[in-house]
């Protein structure tokens, strides 16, 4: 067991948010959440799963909606999910767990550990942020969704049966759109230490991982720094481009998503196309305007400003709007095995062909099949 502090959290803010290919909620809405988390306690302890003993029950809490709905706050919510998921399902929960790693979801749940002072668990879901709960390692585990309440900061409460991880998604999706302003706190997945350390139940150390990174992202040369520590969490990376720079971005609210593009050029002649519902989900890559390479999640398109600034798809969107000249550095990183998997390749593709009609991958080569593309 260890402790985090205020200092801690913004690190792993910056780190999660380069893990989030592009989504996992904005940076400073991150922040807000610290400052709401140090109101209950200056200190959240943190465990790894090997801690865990065969009595402990666990839950799921995290946020579901568009990074850039309105009005967006997560304060007490956390704590409700906590304590009315308890009521649900007649279980203490002595831990807590992300559904992700990201800027918004591994703080939100740090808000149930400070009220009630209890232990997070360093690890998550998916080894990356996710757009949807079911493309999880909790969902491709079948672990039990029958009992899932989806909740908001004045404890308006939405009790769920989902009989399977897509079918929460597809209501959580709906309270959260047509009652929340598309976004809103859910408490799911209330399960054992014993189902949590099952094979490919859980990405451990995550949280870990990414305060590492956000320490590297510091520093002079972020990007090599970096590449050094992902390259022992994920050993199959490449940079896509060191510094590229955003010529044009869309950004819309859709159904508690947030939907665009993404152009990306570099001097080399390349042009990466960003695909995006939160996270994002395909990638088109061009040298000279002629198609060389596709990346489709879960693979990871992770992304920061050239100086180690973290760097979302909502910040870019934000800042192209603006007028802020925005260089970033791009990179292709293989999904873990625990979440790499065809159905996954499905869901992915399944969400981006309902999202982008005009999306296509004609001409291209899938990047894992050009082994001398990049770097």
């Amino acid at each position: 067991m260890y402790k985090i502090n205020k200092t801690d959290m913004q690190t792993i803010v910056n780190g999660a948010s380069f893990l989030a290919s592009g989504g996992g909620g904005g940076v400073a809405s991150a922040l807000d959440v610290i400052d709401n988390i140090t109101h209950f306690s200056n200190e959240v302890s943190v465990v790894g799963v090997e801690e865990l003993h065969s009595g402990d029950e666990l839950l799921v809490i995290c946020g579901v909606g568009a990074p850039d709905a309105p009005n967006l706050n997560f304060n007490y919510s956390a704590g409700f999910g906590l304590t009315g998921l308890q009521e649900m399902s007649g279980k203490t929960f002595s831990h807590v767990l992300p559904i992700e790693v990201g800027a918004m979801n591994s703080m939100i749940p740090l808000l149930a550990c400070a009220q009630y002072n209890i232990p997070f668990v360093d690890g998550d879901g998916a080894g990356r942020s996710v757009p949807q709960m079911s493309m999880c390692s909790y969902a491709l585990q079948g672990f039990p969704t029958q009992e899932t309440l989806v909740v908001s900061e004045t404890d308006v409460q939405f009790p769920l049966h989902p009989a399977n991880a897509r079918q929460m998604e597809r209501d959580v999706r709906k309270v959260v759109s047509n009652e929340l302003h598309n976004a809103g706190t859910v408490a799911t997945w209330p399960i054992s230490a014993q189902q949590l350390k099952a094979p490919a139940a859980f990405v451990p150390g995550s949280l870990s991982l990414a305060r590492s990174l956000g320490v590297a992202m510091a520093t002079q040369n972020p990007l090599e720094g970096v590449r050094a520590i992902i390259g022992n969490f994920y050993a199959d990376n490449r940079i896509i481009t060191r510094k590229g720079r955003v010529i044009a971005a869309t950004n819309k609210v859709e159904d508690g998503f947030d939907v665009g593009t993404i152009t990306v050029q570099d001097e080399a002649g390349m042009t990466v196309r960003l695909y995006f519902v939160n996270e994002s989900l395909f990638a088109t890559i061009d040298y000279h305007g002629q198609p060389s390479a596709f990346i489709l999640g879960p693979d990871m398109i992770c992304c920061m400003g050239v100086d180690g600034t973290p760097m979302t798809n909502s910040e870019i969107c934000s800042r192209f709007e603006s007028k802020q000249s925005i260089e970033i550095c791009l990179l292709w990183v293989k999904a873990l095995d625990t979440i790499r998997t065809p159905g996954m390749f499905f869901q992915y593709l399944t969400l981006l062909t309902q999202k982008f009609s005009s999306a296509s991958w004609s001409g291209y080569t899938f990047i894992e099949d050009i082994p001398d593309l990049l770097d």
